[in-house]
């Protein structure tokens, strides 16, 4: 959640004095998607810090034999051993994940008021690429029950943005919000190489793993695309 250049307006007066510059979204909303966002990352970090202390053998024997489950390809016994390391990674991903979303919302809401201070003596916009392109994914977030949901966000930063490159900031905004759950891709697939080790079938996990961060791609592709065609739709009709 980076916000480093600050886009002035045609005709405006040069640096050095208060001008008024284009301010679409207000301080406010700054604090409460900071505020959100923090809270979230808070909730995960205690989610994952839970299922590392409380999740144990016992607790994983319990879930695989249970008569709700079943187990292809490998034997219950076989499952359990393996879930012990996939659980301990998940957790820690979970929690580095949280994490991350603490900090990335104190630093957006940091370097937002110190654009903000820097507009407001120097003119231009606050309406800077990244934060559109992180109002975006946040839209997409609050939507995202809705199919094809980073459509809007993809649109909502571009019309933020307002300066032609709809394309390139929805699909910016699809990114930003694929990027917060890297941690989590990173923790399961070290999860499932852990895991597939524990019982001797390491190749099995790799090609297992391959298939995830595929999959991971393959949706951060069609998020961005999404992104980039609601950012097209939000320049070309509003």
């Amino acid at each position: 959640m980076t916000d480093v250049d600050t886009v002035h307006d045609a005709g405006q007066p040069p640096a050095g004095g208060p001008t008024e510059g284009r301010d679409p979204v207000p301080a406010t909303a700054d604090w409460l998607l900071g505020i959100v966002t923090g809270a979230i990352g808070l909730v995960l970090a205690a989610v994952g810090v839970g299922i590392y202390t409380r999740v144990d053998r016992a607790l994983i024997a319990d879930f695989v034999t249970s008569e709700e489950v079943e187990v292809n390809g490998i034997t219950p016994s076989e499952a359990i051993t393996a879930g012990e390391p996939f659980v301990d990674w998940l957790a820690a991903g979970i929690v580095v994940t949280g994490l991350v979303l603490v900090v990335g919302a104190a630093a957006f809401v940091v370097v937002r008021r110190r654009t903000r201070r820097r507009v407001a003596s120097e003119g231009g916009t606050t309406a800077t690429f990244w934060a559109c392109a992180v109002y975006g994914a946040a839209v997409t977030a609050l939507v995202s029950f809705v199919p094809g949901s980073p459509i809007a966000g993809g649109g909502a930063a571009a019309y933020l943005h307002d300066d032609g490159s709809g394309v390139r900031i929805g699909a910016a905004a699809g990114l930003v919000g694929w990027a917060a759950t890297v941690p989590l891709l990173v923790s399961v697939a070290g999860g499932l190489l852990a895991g597939a080790d524990a019982i001797g079938q390491l190749a099995s996990g790799a090609i297992l793993v391959g298939l995830v961060v595929a999959g991971e791609l393959l949706g951060l592709a069609i998020n961005a695309a999404l992104g980039g065609l609601g950012g097209l739709l939000a320049t070309r009709l509003v």
